[in-house]
């Protein structure tokens, strides 16, 4: 049952990192173009390119992050590096973020958490001695 729980919300987890890409995406012309009025067009353009590019790096991630889960619930260990990495950089930028920008930025910080957690409960245990 934990098994199923933990894969359950480990997927659910890595569908939320891909569709975060369309939110943030919305965000730069929603509000973050209109607070760069007046700034040199070719500075606007080269945030727009670092904003876009993140998106695109965030739906990697879930789409990365859905193949391991496929391959985790087959027992198969060696993709959990994907799950403690990506972790690992969600956790860094989420306290990073809570600290200097808001306590919104604490979402990543709790899907960084949910990906070691649930990746975690899917190990498959190791054989038993003389088995």
């Amino acid at each position: 049952m934990t098994h199923k729980l933990a894969s359950a919300l480990f997927l659910l987890t890595a569908i939320s990192v891909a569709l975060g890409a369309f939110g943030h995406g919305h965000q730069w012309s929603q509000h973050v173009l209109p607070a760069l009025q007046g700034l040199d067009p070719r500075i606007v353009e080269l945030l727009k390119l670092v904003w876009f590019w993140v998106s695109g790096a965030m739906f990697t991630f879930g789409v990365l992050l859905v193949w391991a889960w496929s391959r985790l619930r087959r027992g198969e260990s060696q993709p959990a590096v994907l799950p403690a990495l990506i972790g690992l950089f969600y956790c860094t930028e989420g306290v990073y973020g809570a600290l200097y920008l808001g306590n919104f930025f604490l979402l990543f910080a709790v899907q960084a958490v949910l990906l070691w957690v649930t990746a975690w409960l899917m190990r498959k245990p190791p054989p038993a001695p003389g088995a």
